[in-house]
This record gives structure tokens, sequence and C-alpha cells, in this order.
């Protein structure tokens, strides 16, 4: 497979970098697919498009040190085992409880949603959202990174990942609001 996303690549010096990151973290990015997927064929599943998206980027990465690198390989892993679960679940067809509100108490929308809906839900519909945005809101929330570490990580400035976290935090209002999910 490793075959497929070196033709991705067209300097030799991207190839033989690829194939080395492709051995180093492998096992790791697996390790980390496994954890959210809890299914073996799902987690190979999405470390592939993982390394296929690596692929696609890996000239941004160039110049960004082994340790940025190892973030953004973490990052597309999670994205792409979360994508797997969003395609496994829609194959499933749960309906949604369309029926619940939030009341507005005027406290922090977050910290209600969370304590009335559970982690779970919102993570759940973060997953809903396109994946620039499901990634911000990921970072910044559940790994705790800053507005600069989440530009290292991203490979974008930190006015892009600003903005994006601005219509991120819009559209999931917008999905936990079609759940029945009063957030504003």
């Amino acid at each position: 497979m490793i075959a497929v996303y070196m033709a991705m690549l067209d300097e030799p010096e991207d190839k033989a970098r690829f194939e080395d990151a492709y051995r180093k973290y492998r096992g790791k990015m697996l390790a980390i697919a496994y954890k959210i997927t809890e299914n073996y064929h799902d987690a190979e599943e999405a470390v592939s498009n993982a390394f296929f998206t690596i692929a696609k980027n890996f000239h941004k990465l160039k110049q960004r040190s082994p340790r940025e690198r190892a973030a953004y390989y973490t990052v597309v892993t999670k994205n792409s085992s979360y994508d797997v679960l969003r395609e496994r679940n829609r194959r499933a067809e749960v309906p949604i409880d369309e029926d619940i509100e939030i009341e507005d108490k005027g406290t922090d929308v977050s910290d209600e949603v969370l304590s009335e809906y559970g982690y779970e839900r919102v993570i759940e519909a973060i997953h809903l959202l396109p994946e620039i945005y499901a990634q911000v809101l990921y970072l910044q929330n559940v790994t705790g990174l800053s507005m600069k570490e989440m530009s290292l990580s991203l490979c974008e400035s930190e006015a892009t990942i600003r903005k994006r976290l601005e219509r991120a935090k819009v559209k999931l209002r917008k999905i936990l609001k079609e759940q029945g999910i009063t957030v504003d």
C-alpha cells in the first residue's frame, strides 16, 4: 500500500522521507485508530485514509519539526478514525432524539451542553462537522492546544485558525439545534 502513497510524491527525497515516516508512525497510528474505532478493520481503513491525506499534504510538512509532524500525523489519524466511525454509523442509520431542549439559564453554553447532554453527544456533533472545523474544535477543547500550537500542528496561520474556530462554533450550534439542543 505504501507504493500507492509514494506514487503521489514527486521528489525522491520526499519519497524517502515519507517511507521513513510510514515505517516509524504506522504502528502508533494504528493504535490510535484502534482505540477510537474499537475494530481492527476500521482502524486499518482509518490509517490508510490518514496516510493518503498525509501524502497529499506532504509538501507542507517539509519545514516542520519532527514534533510538529508527529502532532499532525496524530490529528489526521484521529480525524480519519472519526470519519470511519461516522460512515459506519451512517450505515447503521440510528435515529437521533429530536425532543431535547436546554433552558437558557445564563450559564456558559459549553458547560451547560456538556453537563446536560454529556461529552459524547457534543463530540458526536463535532464529528458531523467538515474536517477542517472538527480539527480546530478538537485541538482546542479536547487536547487543549493553544492558538499557536494549533497553527503549527495544522500548518496554518493563527488568523486562519481563529476564523476556523469562529466558523466551527457557528456550525456546531446549527448541528446541535438540528438535534433539538438549543445553545443560543
